[in-house]
This record gives structure tokens, C-alpha cells and sequence, in this order.
């Protein structure tokens, strides 16, 4: 795959100020912008110009820095979460892709798809302050609680890395199904979920053992994942299905299989994990999922190219909010 195709391949209004849940920040690849989504109106309440073919995009816990990857500009883009501005844009690798967020906020951890590694950046002096060699193009990742400890798919590899972010290296290592991308870490951190593109399946990790516990088969090309409903139930994006599966994490089985729109990506939870966002790439817009009662609640358009490839909303509410 050559360097100008990997964002393909890969994958305004005023902000009211009540209190309400927190923002959803989708990026919208063809159009080089990030769509803000207010989940307590359900709407987009501003677009921000990033770097060129935005697809990666964290948030962390508390909503207050946002960092975006770009890998039409090489770069990455740093976002204020709480005035909705953008702040920096800082030279990347030649290929990021997926990007996490420390729980705290000073750090950001991209993968780079070319390179093979994870980058870090110190998201308070905002330059790279560091690189981990992991597997063979690196995508989605997904970091603890604690911040002590990430896990990054590495998908030719077909494998997951755990990464102490204390020291800066790679510690262990398990094989997954074929082509991992997204991954889900539940709040305990006593489970990991994989989303395996081309053997459509998910691979169930312990994190304190790194081995796979169970496999369940999803619908066609999964791409990313997202815990709602108490973490009582995983929701899979079906890029090749236009459909999301529902898996009860107790069970490990699929429960229901829901429409959603044209080539969905990127998905993710509210914080109180009672509504769940599909952003659809083809479709340029996000659909709104009720993660108790299974049932489509609403469409939000969005911008040209939506992808959301990472952990996209808070997973805590602040005070200060809005």
C-alpha cells in the first residue's frame, strides 16, 4: 500500500452553555475537519479545520484536550476540548494513523503505520518525546486506566502489544485473528477486545495473562468496538455490512445485528454508556444507537468522509462541561 493511499485505505453554531453530557468529536477525512457533536442535543455544534485526511481522533477522560491524527499532513492535531478551538498542529511519522490519549491528558501516543512504531508526545511542552518499536503496521490502541499500560494492534502482524508507558517498551506480545484494528480496553482492565477485519471475528484478551480467551464470530470486515450498557454489551462495526453487532460480554455471543449507515468505522459510547455513535464513512454522518433497547434513535449529519478511529468522547463528565 503506498504513503498517498493510506487515507483511503485506512480508513458552525453556538455552543450553548448548560450542563449536559460531553462533546463527541468525529473526524471527517475528505473533509479535513473534525464535526463536534453535543450528545446531550444530539447535533453538531461546531467544525474545526485539522491537518489534511483526519482519521485517528482520543479524547481524554475528562473532555479537556483532544488530539487528532492526520496522515494526509503527517501530523498531529491538538484540540482544546472545553473552548472547541484547535491549539497546535506537531509533525507525526510518515504514517499515524491510531491515537490514544493518557487519562490525564499530557500524553499522546500514535501509531504509525509505516514506521512500526508508537509514537509519544508530551502533550504540555507539545513536542515527541519518544518512539516504541511494536508489530508490523500498528492501528488501533487502547490505554488503562492508570496510564501505566497500553495495548496497540498490530495488524499484519496479527498480533497485540502491550507497551509499559512508564519505560517506553514493548513487554508482551499475543496473537489475534487475522488483521486487528480496533481495540477495546473495559474500565477494570480485565479484558481487551479485538476487532479482526478479515477473519471477522473478535478476539476476547486477558490483559494480566496477554492470552485469548474466547473468539466470536461478527459480521463482515469489523473494524472498531465500543463497551455500553453498564459494559454489560460490545457494539462491532460491520464495514462491509453496514451494520453494527451487539455481543453480550457475559455470554460472549451475539445478541442482534443492527443497521446502520454506509461503511460504518469509528464508534463509541456516551459516558454514561447509554448511547452509542457509528460514524459512517460513506454515508457522512453518525447514527445514535440505544444500547439498552437496541434500537436506532437518530442520524447526525456530519462532515465529508466521517471515520472516528479511536476512543472519541469522554468517558467522564467534568463541571465545567460546557
Amino acid at each position: 500500500m503506498g504513503r498517498a493511499t493510506l487515507g483511503l485505505v485506512l480508513g458552525f453554531a453556538v455552543v450553548a452553555d448548560v450542563a449536559a453530557a460531553p462533546y463527541a468529536f468525529v473526524t471527517n477525512q475528505k473533509g479535513n475537519s473534525v464535526s463536534i457533536i453535543d450528545t446531550a442535543v444530539g447535533a453538531v455544534v461546531k467544525t474545526l479545520s485539522v491537518g489534511a485526511e483526519p482519521a485517528g481522533v482520543a479524547v481524554s477522560d475528562d473532555g479537556g484536550r483532544v488530539v487528532v491524527s492526520n496522515p494526509g499532513s503527517q501530523s498531529v492535531s491538538v484540540i482544546d476540548g472545553k473552548r472547541l478551538e484547535a491549539m497546535t498542529e506537531m509533525p507525526a511519522g510518515p504514517g499515524p494513523l491510531g491515537i490514544a490519549i493518557a487519562p490525564n491528558g499530557e500524553r499522546a501516543y500514535v501509531a504509525d503505520w509505516y514506521q512500526h512504531q508508537l509514537l509519544v508526545f508530551d502533550l504540555v511542552a507539545m513536542r515527541q518525546i519518544g518512539a516504541v518499536d511494536v508489530g508490523r503496521s500498528p492501528a488501533g490502541i487502547a490505554v488503562a486506566a492508570d496510564g501505566a499500560t497500553l495495548y496497540v494492534a498490530n495488524r499484519d502482524d496479527d498480533s497485540v502489544a502491550a507497551v509499559d508507558t512508564r519505560h517506553l517498551a514493548m513487554t508482551r506480545l499475543v496473537g489475534v485473528g487475522k488483521h486487528p484494528f480496533g481495540v477495546t480496553l473495559n474500565a477494570s482492565g480485565t479484558r481487551l477486545y479485538v476487532a479482526n477485519v478479515e477473519s471477522n471475528d473478535v478476539s476476547v484478551i486477558n490483559p494480566w495473562t496477554m492470552k485469548v480467551v474466547d473468539t466470536i464470530a461478527v459480521g463482515d470486515r469489523p473494524y472498531a468496538a465500543a463497551l455500553g450498557f453498564a459494559e454489560r454489551r460490545l457494539f462491532v462495526t460491520n464495514q462491509y455490512d453496514n451494520s453494527v453487532s451487539v455481543i453480550d460480554t457475559e455470554q460472549r455471543k451475539v445478541i442482534a445485528t443492527l443497521p446502520v449507515g454506509e461503511y460504518p468505522e469509528g464508534i463509541g459510547a456516551t459516558a454514561d454508556g447509554r448511547l452509542i455513535y457509528v460514524a459512517n464513512w460513506f454515508s457522512n454522518n453518525v447514527t445514535v444507537i440505544d444500547a439498552e433497547s437496541l434500537t436506532v434513535t437518530g442520524t447526525i449529519p456530519t462532515g465529508n468522509g466521517s471515520r472516528a478511529f479511536g476512543a472519541f468522547i469522554a468517558r467522564t463528565v467534568s463541571a465545567d462541561s460546557h
